[in-house]
């Protein structure tokens, strides 16, 4: 029975005045009796999981083992403070591998920090890139998913535990408390749970969604909200090669705290707490697919906290290589990575540091106002000796309006100076001009197209379509040959 539902049977049986006053009042008293279920509730699937897991650890010992003696554990815990919480604020690293039956099973292919505030209930979360190159001890610069994996060939059980260390030295933030799931996990959750509703910012197709046995399969989310299962949420969350903007990591790290809110809300309600098979498969699902090192006591006051948690308080945040990022892209020996620009990791410490001042609603890439809301379809080509260019400002110009069909690299790495082939005679001439301001480039036209156009004075004019003969893509309008200068511009 729904909230309305019941109100409408109170007023009803007790023949309450339908007063405004009244109603919020009923209204208030029903969501704290139904927050006060939820959270005895989540205190039996914790003090179940903790039994089992006791006895898991110490068979000899169950013998002596009793309700007490676990209960004991409890005794005082309001006295006790959480790592942090004197401080104000509680670190956690969420990360998530692909487990058993997987390729790479203990790369950890989501890493999530978060913080939480006891003193608003603020929560702010911030997605890493698994393509962030980092200094690794012992293995010199690799990408910062191979740090878990890493961990676990030298001792089994020890990746988050080194994971969350070299994240904490990263963001100059003391990691308190660390959460691994296996994909395995994040799946039976999810069923464990009824499913999840999460809402489909924009609708895409990913063509390539990579297949259990090493193949692909087409998978496609429509927009609004969607009723997932474990196995759609797990797609929705590792899509890396959706259309309509959706194939960077950055927008994928969106998507992955999209699902993280919703399995929260979800496990708060009270279809789930009221419903022992629910709570049973939750505690299988955590015996075996979940690695903390959260104690019983730490995670009861962590539950106290649950009621004060305002969805307007949980702050959203991703790392990408966007203009303003502190992050750019690159290629390394023919390997994409993502590294701090000057080698200076103080931007990212500060956004670490501000993480409960980031926007509710995080972008993946550049924001719009960065690049003026036109339409064209565009080729780059790097025509410089930095690495990954063109596959920079492509990300840079996602959702701007500018279709990026074709990169690659130009006839020379000696450009100069960014150049601008207009191959579709002046017909978009205020695309044109908006790409001429942003990459601050020459233009090159054809005499007729420039008759045709007036907000643009290019550098060169020819009778024959410029460019035509170097453009690799079909029906291009503009082929973008990036020079030095674009280094500045995209790197910067």
């Amino acid at each position: 029975m729904s909230d309305d539902h019941s109100v409408d049977f109170l007023k009803e049986k007790y023949n309450l005045a339908p007063s405004r006053h009244r109603a919020k009042r009923l209204k208030t008293t029903l969501r704290v009796v139904g927050i006060t279920l939820g959270l005895f509730a989540i205190g039996g699937v914790v003090f179940s999981y903790n039994l089992a897991q006791e006895y898991q650890q110490d068979s000899a010992e169950y013998e002596s083992f009793s309700f007490f003696s676990s209960f004991r554990s409890l005794v005082g815990s309001d006295e006790k403070d959480l790592t942090g919480e004197e401080d104000d604020r509680i670190n956690f690293l969420l990360t998530g591998v692909g487990g058993a039956g997987h390729a790479g099973p203990e790369l950890t292919d989501t890493i999530v920090f978060g913080s939480f505030q006891p003193s608003t209930s603020d929560i702010g979360m911030l997605s890493i890139p698994r393509d962030l190159a980092v200094p690794i001890p012992g293995y010199g610069y690799r990408k910062i998913n191979h740090v878990n994996a890493y961990g676990e060939l030298e001792e089994v059980g020890s990746g988050p535990e080194k994971t969350a260390e070299l994240v904490g030295d990263l963001l100059d933030q003391a990691v308190h408390y660390y959460v691994k799931v296996d994909f395995n996990g994040f799946v039976d959750l999810i069923d464990a749970i009824g499913g999840i509703d999460v809402y489909v910012d924009q609708a895409f197709t990913d063509y390539s969604y990579p297949t259990d046995d090493y193949l692909v399969e087409t998978i496609s989310f429509d927009a609004g909200w969607q009723r997932m299962d474990g196995e759609t949420a797990l797609k929705f969350a590792r899509s890396r090669h959706g259309t309509n903007g959706e194939g960077s990591d950055f927008a994928r790290a969106s998507r992955q705290q999209k699902i993280i809110l919703a399995v929260k809300d979800r496990m708060l309600s009270a279809s789930t707490f009221l419903n022992p098979s629910k709570l049973n498969r939750m505690i299988d699902t955590f015996q075996e697919n979940v690695e903390t090192n959260l104690t019983f006591w730490e995670v009861m006051k962590l539950v106290r906290y649950a009621p004060d948690i305002d969805i307007d308080n949980i702050h959203l945040s991703v790392l990408d290589s966007s203009y303003d990022s502190p992050l750019y892209s690159t290629n390394i020996n023919g390997a994409y990575v993502l590294l701090p620009k000057r080698d200076d990791w103080s931007g990212v410490q500060d956004i670490a540091e501000n993480i409960f001042e980031s926007s509710s609603e995080p972008t993946a890439v550049v924001e719009a106002s960065s690049v003026p809301s036109v339409s064209a379809n565009i080729e780059i080509q790097n025509g410089t000796s930095t690495p990954g260019l063109a596959f920079t400002t492509s990300q840079l110009l996602l959702n701007s309006g500018f279709d990026v069909l074709e990169i690659g690299n130009a006839d020379s790495k000696d450009y100069d100076k960014t150049i601008i082939y207009d191959l579709i005679e002046g017909e978009k001439a205020d695309a044109l001009a908006v790409l001429k301001e942003y990459f601050e480039a020459d233009v090159a036209m054809s005499t007729s197209g420039w008759a045709f156009s007036d907000e643009v004075v290019p550098r060169e004019l020819t009778i024959e379509t410029p460019g035509e003969d170097q453009v690799t893509g079909e029906d291009i309008d503009f082929l973008i040959i990036l020079g030095e200068n674009a280094s500045d511009l995209v790197l910067r």
